[in-house]
């Protein structure tokens, strides 16, 4: 493909225009300055390489790329800290070999401001409500696999004040178990499992979030939720 690229470059006159760097991973090889990207990219590194162009420390204008359209993570992360405009859907069968998923082209370009979040915890929030999508926050934060691999300690803040840290995964064994069978309190008693359970589906119900699914909240919604959660001195962060 490379010796493709280049013959047709030289043939065009504009060799003087492109560099092409080879045999990197583009995970790790440091970027040239740029601000435009253009962009197809494996499904299986889409997410790790988007957060490192648009939280990375080179600006740039805008990127086009064709993605999966599934509500996730990625997304949410993304619309932190950049506007999303969706342009059109490329059907499965215009790829070879033909992947299981329709994708998405968008552009992405990032924000003149962004919220003011720490983003370690931004990310390790999500993660911890994206677990499982479809599930309600109620029904997520009840869990057992969540609730042991919350790493609930009670540490203390820079104030001194008391703060539950929470640290988020993406395993989840435990479908298909109901939420007392999930919970299990001897996996959290240092700080007490009741009274934390109680101080989580509190947070929630206090802002009519129980019943919600993260799929369908919006970033704003989001962010004033783990604000909330920030107030009773709940605070995440990513053991992984």
């Amino acid at each position: 493909m490379v010796e493709v690229l280049q013959k047709r470059v030289v043939e065009s006159g504009v060799q003087d225009r492109l560099t092409v760097i080879i045999n990197k991973d583009a995970l790790k090889a440091e970027f040239p300055p740029f601000d435009l990207v253009v962009a197809n990219i494996s499904h299986g590194i889409a997410s790790a390489l988007v957060a490192k162009l648009v939280y990375g420390a080179r600006p740039f204008h805008c990127w086009l790329k064709p993605g999966d359209s599934e509500f996730n993570c990625l997304a949410v992360n993304v619309n932190l800290v950049a506007d999303v405009e969706f342009v059109m859907v490329v059907s499965k069968r215009e790829f070879v070999p033909c992947p299981k998923v329709d994708s998405s082209v968008v552009i992405i370009r990032p924000k003149a401001e962004v919220p003011n979040v720490i983003l370690d915890e931004w990310w390790a929030f999500i993660k911890a409500c994206f677990c499982k999508k479809n599930r309600t926050l109620g029904a997520t934060f009840k869990q057992k696999k969540v609730m042991e691999l919350l790493g609930m300690s009670n540490l203390a803040g820079s104030n001194g004040e008391s703060k539950d840290y929470i640290s988020s995964s993406d395993n989840d064994e435990d479908e298909g178990k109901s939420d007392e069978e999930e919970f299990s309190p001897s996996s959290c008693s240092e700080i007490g499992a009741s009274s934390f359970k109680e101080k989580l589906i509190g947070v929630l119900k206090s802002g009519n979030f129980e019943d919600k699914r993260p799929s369908k909240l919006s970033n704003e919604e989001l962010l004033h939720l783990l604000a909330m959660f920030n107030q009773e001195g709940i605070c995440f962060h990513d053991h992984s």
